[in-house]
C-alpha cells in the first residue's frame, strides 16, 4: 500500500512582546551616535521659576554631542537690551560658570553634581536639551510599557531602570509609536537622592523642565527663535573672571 505524504503542521511563531518592539525601535533611532551633525545650536527666551521668584532672560545654547568629548555652553542675557548676565560651560569633566549680576563663579568636577542632588552626566544634559532619551534600554527585563493615546496620536509610555553614578534610577519616556519616533516627555527619578527631573518637549525645540530635589525645586521654560543640528563646528568661548566669589556645591 502506497503511503501518502506526511502532514506538515506550520507553527505560527508567538507574537513578539511590545516591550521588545519598542526597545528595538529606540535602539534603531537613538542608539547610534550621530556622526554627520554633532553640533546643536538654539537661541530664544527662557523663564526660570523657583518657589519665590521668576526670572526671564535670553538664552543661547551651543552643544557638542560627541560622546567622547561632550560640551554644553549656555549664554544668558538680559531680555530687553541683551546685556550679558551669565555664562556656563560644561565638558566631560567639569562644570564652570559665572554670573555678573552677583559676582560669583562655579568651578566644580561633574562628579560633585551628584552630591548636590543632580545625578546626570554631561551627555545626559546633551540629551535632555536636544530632546533625545537620556538612556536607551538594552534589555526588556524590568521594563514596563503602556500603549495609549496623546491628542489622538498613539504613544508608548515606557519605564525602565538606569544606573546613574552609584545609584539606581528609573527613566520614564513618552514616545510616539510611529517612526520616526518623537520624544514627548522624559523623567529621571533617583529615589536614593530624592531627586527627579522631568522635561516636556514641543515642536521646534521648545521644552519645559521641572526639577525637584532637597536642594532645589523649580522649573524652566524655553521658547526658541531658532534651533537645530548642524555639521559645521561651533566655538565655545569661555574664561572664568577673576575676583569673583566661588560658589561651592
Amino acid at each position: 500500500m502506497q503511503r501518502g505524504p506526511k502532514d506538515i503542521t506550520m507553527e505560527t511563531p508567538p507574537p513578539r512582546p511590545t516591550t521588545l518592539i519598542a526597545m528595538e525601535a529606540l535602539q534603531a533611532q537613538f542608539g547610534t551616535a550621530r556622526m554627520d551633525t554633532l553640533f546643536y545650536r538654539a537661541k530664544g527666551s527662557i523663564r526660570v521659576q523657583s518657589a519665590s521668584t521668576e526670572q526671564k532672560a535670553r538664552l543661547e545654547m551651543r552643544i557638542h554631542a560627541d560622546p567622547i568629548a561632550p560640551q554644553v555652553w549656555l549664554d544668558i542675557a538680559d531680555p530687553f537690551v541683551g546685556l550679558k548676565l551669565a555664562r556656563v560651560n560644561i565638558d566631560a569633566d567639569t562644570a564652570q560658570g559665572y554670573a555678573h549680576i552677583i559676582n560669583k563663579v562655579v568651578n566644580e568636577p561633574i562628579a560633585r553634581l551628584e552630591n548636590a542632588g543632580i545625578p546626570v552626566s554631561t551627555m545626559d544634559l546633551v540629551h535632555l536639551l536636544t530632546g533625545e532619551p537620556m538612556a536607551i534600554p538594552t534589555s526588556i527585563i524590568g521594563m514596563e510599557l503602556t500603549a495609549t493615546m496623546v491628542e489622538g496620536v498613539p504613544v508608548w509610555d515606557l519605564r525602565y531602570p538606569v544606573q546613574r553614578g552609584e545609584h539606581m534610577g528609573t527613566l520614564s519616556l513618552t514616545v510616539t509609536q510611529q517612526a520616526p519616533h518623537h520624544l514627548l516627555t522624559q523623567s529621571l527619578s533617583v529615589e536614593a537622592l530624592h531627586a527627579k527631573a522631568t522635561v516636556e518637549y514641543r515642536t521646534g525645540g521648545a521644552w519645559t523642565a521641572v526639577f525637584d530635589s532637597p536642594e532645589y525645586q523649580g522649573g524652566m521654560q524655553f521658547e526658541p527663535n531658532s534651533a537645530g543640528w548642524q555639521a559645521a563646528s561651533l566655538s565655545f568661548p569661555f574664561s572664568l573672571p577673576s575676583g569673583y566669589a566661588r560658589v561651592e556645591l
